[in-house]
């Protein structure tokens, strides 16, 4: 293979096309602005490394390595209208401590409630 040279590498190449087409397809069904294109794709990838896949026998990526099955229980559908908590230093004394936001990915840290 030719360096510099992606039409010699097929697969990636259609797998790269698919993230940023369903990426683009979120973002428009939702109405988000394009300058969140970046953390859209990366809930692709997300998304589509903890999916089952026909190629492992209906199994996601880390069941066909590591045996165990990823917890999908944070999943949350991409741009719903969702509210945080605003924490105490952030907010002034009769300021509401919650505001309204839109999920666009997931982070490998796990949260406190």
């Amino acid at each position: 293979m030719a360096p510099h040279n992606p039409q010699q590498n097929g697969v990636a190449e259609r797998k790269k096309r698919t993230i940023i087409g369903e990426a683009r397809a979120m973002m428009h069904d939702q109405g988000l602005p394009l300058h969140l294109w970046v953390k859209t794709c990366n809930t692709m990838v997300y998304l589509q490394n903890r999916s089952p896949h026909l190629m492992l026998w209906m199994k996601t990526l880390e069941e066909a390595f590591s045996s165990n099955r990823p917890d999908v229980g944070h999943f949350r559908i991409f741009g719903s209208s969702v509210y945080f908590h605003v924490t105490k230093d952030a907010q002034k004394k009769l300021e509401l401590t919650t505001e309204l936001g839109i999920p666009v990915g997931y982070t490998d840290t796990p949260h406190t409630y």
